[in-house]
């Protein structure tokens, strides 16, 4: 016979199960609801990646003037320690620096190379609008777009005749890559995305922002900022990011599935504002010169 102490124990055993029944059963739903993102084809292995990104990260400092300041980019980079073991995907070495342009842009080479121009953190009116930036890039990173879009481009110039003897080839794709990397950065096929590439960006950019715990609105803000800026002069950022429709309105559907920004989330940091000062008295940036052949 079951004694009152015994009967307790069965009733707090059986409680507890049922808790953590509930609980195995609910936090996948709330996780599901989260749009399912995959790197695309590519020609190259995530390894490769990091070969083509080293070698374009080294033709940066010829096409373009970094700001070299180790407190701008030390504080990029604690951002990106935040926000990177929430990129799904590949382990890149991701590393962020700042571009000494007032433009407000920023770019991402494959294999984790990612640089934001100084106009993006004079622009920004918060840090997670900054670190929205960094995620969106990151995203890039993670879905693999920039060599998804090269593999697309060089295939199409191949002979169907060569094509399958190629793919097999080691050397093949090893000339590829000096080929691919050979000329001008900005006008890499690396960095040509798609509209689709983008909106995938924002929505893998705002799952990182929620993950990191960042307010995951902070990206749709600042795109409606820049969006306001961009009716009285031009912004860089739309020209190299191929403006997607309902830009805002996807990101803001994004949280929604999300569940929408959780307690506590990080929106700003007196840190971020420090910077910004900092960054603002610093010599002007130099004018934008047009890059040379090397």
């Amino acid at each position: 016979m079951m004694t009152g102490n015994s009967r307790a124990k069965v009733l707090l055993a059986v409680a507890l199960a049922l808790v953590a029944t509930l609980a195995i059963g609910l936090a996948p739903a709330v996780s599901a609801d989260r749009t399912r993102l995959q790197p695309g084809w590519d020609l190259f292995s995530p390894e490769q990646d990091i070969q083509i990104g080293k070698r374009l990260a080294a033709e940066v400092p010829k096409q373009m003037t970094l700001l070299n300041d180790p407190r701008v980019d030390n504080y990029l980079n604690e951002i990106g320690r935040t926000l990177v073991p929430h990129a799904p995907g590949f382990k890149y070495p991701y590393e962020y620096r700042c571009v000494n342009s007032a433009a407000i842009n920023a770019f991402a080479l494959p294999g984790g190379y990612i640089y934001i121009n100084r106009g993006v953190i004079e622009a920004a009116s918060t840090e997670s609008e900054l670190a929205g930036v960094m995620a969106h890039e990151t995203a890039h990173v993670a879905l693999r777009h920039g060599t998804s879009q090269a593999s697309k481009a060089y295939i199409a110039e191949i002979p169907a005749a060569l094509l399958s003897g190629w793919l097999g080839n080691n050397s093949g794709l090893g000339s590829a890559i000096v080929q691919m990397t050979t000329g001008f950065v900005m006008n890499s096929v690396f960095l040509k995305y798609s509209r689709e590439d983008e909106s995938q960006a924002d929505v893998l950019g705002t799952q990182i922002l929620y993950d990191s715990g960042y307010d995951p609105r902070a990206l749709a803000r600042f795109f409606e900022m820049i969006q306001a800026k961009s009716k009285s002069q031009p912004i860089e950022f739309f020209s190299d990011h191929p403006n997607p429709e309902h830009r805002v309105e996807r990101v803001m559907e994004e949280v929604d599935k999300l569940g929408g920004p959780e307690s506590g989330y990080k929106e700003d940091s007196r840190q971020f504002h420090e910077i910004q000062k900092y960054v603002d008295k610093l010599p002007p940036p130099p004018k934008k010169q047009t890059p040379q052949p090397q």
